[in-house]
């Protein structure tokens, strides 16, 4: 449904309910943008799509649109015509409708732009039936570039281009010929594009998507690539127990554990066991604790054996995420004291890449020291966290810091907080 039949649709049903409306393409475009609709329009809205009118009410806007009953994801068999068909209902469903949560963009724009670079790469997709090992390598480097980007700047720019991405890996793996291995390549580059999208929508919209991280297991178990299934599965884990279900997400990530159990590399391990500590710390389950030593035993392992192979994208369980995983797990279980100790060293051990994770760990610490009385402290790391904030397109980092500044409300006359107050109040 493109913009002139949405409105066209819009303006007859308002009409039908004696609530004309003067809905112009334009206005459409507003709302994709950030313009939120007037409730009665919203209601209207929710109607034409086939969703509980009543749900705008006990939603906020665009939450609601999450139940439309075309972004409801179907069961599909565990083979590779069923990761095929989950890839093309993640990403090839209304587009449209979704873009109101999404935000505007030509889903398939410039699909081709990024293989200008590599000639033997785009001649291998843009003609003849035979994929060759030039364009699943131009893949996998695209795959491994959007991961360094989500470190970088956050989901922002993620969500559009990794469903371009797998629009066009979907077109390869359907229509054009391959050999096992690189069929085996591209699911996995598929179930990587799926994972980084369903953890995009969660980064900007704060939702656990559990369509799209399904079909990123399909594609992995085309793939027969089970490390990278515990991978998704870790981060789908990570997702629910954010979106206040911590009783799925241990289940999801001890499922991620039995995966690897004895099958995977030390690091892998490591972020394993450090996800379901975190699950279990959002259940008060004192066994965070063991998983957390687990996680440090393997972590260790790792990094006193570099020249063990590992997954390519197991890069980002360090030292720094391991420490923020524990100082988080701390602060959930009523520990601000050694959670501020922790997430102070994470801060210390972090490069430069992992910008998101950084200013994430800087709020939680804020938070430790606000627990603790430390207000001006905890206001000057709040600072540092928006300075990073500023940097990246990441509300999962902006809707924690104005949660802190709302506690402040009781203390919103001591100068420090009075200026935090007013530099978050500018923050979009």
């Amino acid at each position: 449904m493109n913009r002139p039949d949405l409105a066209r649709k819009l303006r007859r049903l308002s009409a039908e309910r004696k609530r004309p409306l003067g809905t112009a393409p334009s206005g459409v475009l507003r709302w994709e943008d950030g313009r939120e609709p007037e409730k009665e329009t919203q209601k209207l809205l929710a109607e034409l799509f086939g969703i509980d009118p009543h749900l705008v009410d006990t939603h906020p806007w665009p939450g609601w649109l999450e139940f439309d009953p075309l972004q409801q994801y179907s069961d599909f068999p565990w083979t590779p015509q069923g990761a095929l068909d989950a890839l093309r209902d993640s990403v090839g469903s209304d587009m449209h409708r979704r873009s109101f949560i999404f935000g505007s963009s030509a889903l398939t724009a410039g699909l081709f732009s990024w293989l200008t670079a590599d000639p033997a790469a785009a001649g291998e997709i843009t003609s003849g039936r035979r994929i060759g090992e030039a364009a699943v390598t131009h893949v996998e480097r695209k795959v491994r570039a959007l991961r360094r980007t989500d470190d970088e700047d956050g989901g922002g720019t993620l969500i559009h281009e990794t469903a371009a991405a797998n629009d066009m890996v979907g077109n390869l793996l359907t229509n054009r010929s391959y050999s096992l291995d690189h069929g085996r390549r591209l699911y996995a580059a598929a179930a990587d594009l799926e994972r980084m999208r369903a953890w995009a929508i969660f980064d900007i919209h704060g939702t656990c998507d559990d369509r799209i991280f399904k079909s990123a297991l399909h594609s992995a178990h085309s793939a027969n690539d089970q490390v990278l299934g515990a991978h998704i599965l870790t981060f789908w884990a990570a997702a629910a127990y954010n979106c206040d279900r911590p009783v799925e997400a241990e289940s999801i990530a001890s499922a991620a554990l039995s995966t690897v159990r004895g099958k995977a590399s030390p690091r892998v391990q490591a972020l394993v066991h450090a996800r379901r500590a975190r699950a279990r710390s959002h259940l008060g389950d004192e066994r965070c604790w063991s998983d957390l030593d687990q996680a440090e035993h393997h972590l260790h392992r790792a990094e006193q054996s570099p020249d063990e192979q590992e997954p390519e994208w197991a890069y980002w369980m360090n030292l720094s995420e391991f420490q923020g995983s524990r100082a988080s797990t701390q602060l959930a279980m009523g520990r601000p004291g050694d959670a501020e100790a922790t997430f102070s060293a994470a801060a210390r051990a972090f490069d430069g890449g992992q910008v998101r994770t950084h200013a994430l760990y800087l709020t939680r610490m804020a938070d430790a020291q606000w627990l603790q009385g430390h207000h001006e402290q905890a206001c000057g790391t709040a600072h540092q966290a928006l300075d990073l904030t500023d940097q990246i397109s990441s509300q999962r980092t902006v809707g924690p810091l104005q949660d802190l500044v709302a506690t402040m409300a009781s203390h919103k006359t001591l100068p420090a907080v009075r200026d935090l107050r007013e530099r978050i109040a500018t923050v979009g």
